[in-house]
């Protein structure tokens, strides 16, 4: 790989705006690779900060010419391609607020968030660009569309949106390009919400944001010269957008991306080819891996020397896994929309404890508080605060400043997750509030439930939810994929139960287990209890009940 990689800078950012500060003092350095990218066929490309550089500054000055500024939204609705990454800066050289939209997401998905956020300008594809054409309608305020791959003839005479072609547009602009002044606090990013918890909410991130992206990036993921980092998300998601794209150009280092669905055998061979070292990903792709078995890595020579994971706790049992079949620390960051950036981590130099959370990175003031606020003492079940000088926190929800201030109880910002302290400071992730359940006057989070059944070797996944019960308020629910090679009967239900009680308690133990094939999902790979809630039984002829003395 063509490319010159100097130690790091100090964690600064030198300039107020996030994009002119992620490109453009490593731009005079015409070898220094920004991007390494493989498409679906296997075509590659290798973009360096010049360029990339270069091509932000024609997007800016396209959007500018649109009268595209400060205070204005612009949307991206694209597929993961080296002209995708060159427009997020774009966008943002030009003081709008960047919004990206997953290239997955149905009609309904992006018209809610265009038309929440009075989007004023978006750039997509061909492929994407039917969704959006069929909701127009509902998109008054939506002026400018750019067009990449041909815009077809019939939308030329377009006036309300206008439609672009972008190759056009970008070819006749300058690749010279000054970044009007913005201030820190001005917005940089609305990134919505996955929605698991109702409908999606913008969440708004200022330009300040950059300063502790790139100091996480190095207390944390301890990226450094000589690193190839990949992080699995798609911008359209918060992960992907500052760990996966930004954080890596803060500190003047590239990054791999890859726009195709999960294969296990596919991804290792990517992370063998481009010698990743540091892969950053989810526990629903670890459990996709562990799935596929281990000939997927026979044979590999792997440069991989550490791996991240986010999104979703990650469970003990998945965790020594990924350590023995990829023979590196795995670490679990813990983090969320609203932060910005990590808050508690396990990470290099920090003892593991396997099933926890870690604890808090540098700069950051975590806790377990009860419902007034106060702190609780160590051991004790609460809810996970941090204190809101952190900088990278959220300028609130677009739209929703009711909803913002719920947020913030007796000084602390509540995460809106539950879990516990222990003796030496590790935190312990519980569940979200929404999903605790209610049994015989004990709470009970599905993550712990979740994780005693996953021990068992038949499970391949597991999804626990409270159901209504007379007697005890709730009960537990669990719906469990299984092995093929496992019947999905009673027998087999008893025995995961007995799993659960023996770990746990009886409480713990699922009254139901339903054993389906897949279970409902984000499009970040979040499990949706909430509609495992809704809809009841997937297929009520796979659902097993366990008496209390089983």
């Amino acid at each position: 790989m063509p490319t010159t990689l100097a130690k790091n800078p100090p964690p600064t950012v030198t300039t107020e705006n996030l994009a002119v500060a992620a490109l453009e003092r490593h731009a005079a350095d015409r070898t220094r690779v920004a991007l390494v990218w493989e498409g679906p066929q296997g075509e590659r490309e290798t973009v360096t900060f010049h360029d990339l550089n270069r091509r932000a500054n024609r997007i800016a000055n396209v959007l500018t010419g649109f009268g595209v500024g400060r205070g204005d939204r612009v949307f991206t609705l694209l597929e993961r391609t080296p002209t995708h990454y060159a427009v997020l800066p774009g966008v943002v050289k030009t003081g709008a607020a960047l919004g990206v939209l997953f290239s997955d997401f149905g009609a309904e998905a992006i018209r809610q968030r265009l038309g929440d956020a009075e989007a004023r300008a978006v750039v997509t594809d061909a492929f994407n660009l039917p969704k959006l054409t069929a909701i127009l309608h509902e998109l008054p305020r939506l002026e400018h569309v750019l067009v990449v791959g041909g815009l077809p003839s019939a939308l030329r005479a377009s006036r309300r949106p206008r439609f672009h072609d972008f190759t056009e547009a970008f070819e006749q602009a300058s690749p010279e390009f000054f970044a009007p002044e913005i201030s820190p606090n001005d917005t940089c990013f609305i990134i919505y919400t996955s929605g698991t918890t109702g409908l999606p909410k913008g969440v708004v991130h200022r330009h300040a944001l950059g300063e502790r992206l790139v100091s996480t990036a190095h207390d944390v993921l301890k990226l450094d010269s000589g690193d190839l980092f990949w992080c699995t998300a798609d911008p359209g998601w918060v992960t992907g957008l500052c760990y996966g794209t930004f954080a890596p150009w803060l500190l003047g280092l590239p990054f791999f991306a890859h726009g195709c669905d999960f294969d296990a055998a596919r991804w290792t061979g990517l992370l063998e080819r481009h010698q990743i070292t540091c892969l950053y990903t989810t526990p629903t792709l670890l459990r996709q891996w562990r799935k596929a078995g281990p000939d997927v890595f026979a044979g590999r020579s792997l440069a991989l020397n550490r791996l991240y994971s986010v999104g979703e706790p990650l469970n003990a049992e998945i965790l020594r896994w990924a350590e023995a079949a990829f023979g590196v620390p795995v670490f679990d960051t813990y983090w969320q929309t609203e932060t910005g950036t990590h808050l508690i981590a396990n990470r290099p130099g920090l003892k593991v404890k396997p099933g926890s959370m870690g604890c808090p990175v540098p700069g950051v003031e975590a806790a377990v508080a009860d419902e007034s606020g106060r702190e609780v003492i160590p051991g004790t079940v609460g809810s996970i605060v941090i204190r809101p000088s952190l900088i990278s926190l959220f300028k609130g929800y677009w739209n929703f400043p009711e909803t913002t201030q719920a947020c913030f109880r007796n000084g602390w910002y509540v995460t809106g997750d539950r879990g516990w302290r222990d003796e030496d400071g590790y935190f312990h992730f519980v569940a979200r509030e929404d999903d605790v359940i209610t049994c015989a006057a004990q709470r009970i989070g599905p993550f712990e439930v979740e994780s005693a059944l996953l021990r068992h070797p038949a499970v391949i996944e597991a999804a626990v939810i409270g159901v209504d019960d007379p007697l005890t308020t709730q009960h537990v629910k669990a719906f469990v994929h299984v092995r093929t090679e496992y019947a999905s009967d009673g027998e087999l239900a008893a025995e995961l139960a007995g799993t659960v009680r023996e770990q746990l308690s009886p409480l713990a133990c699922p009254r139901e287990i339903e054993f389906c094939d897949d279970l409902p999902k984000t499009r970040t790979g979040k499990i949706q209890r909430g509609q495992l809630r809704s809809v009841g039984a997937l297929d009520q002829t796979r659902v097993f009940l366990v008496p209390a003395e089983s």
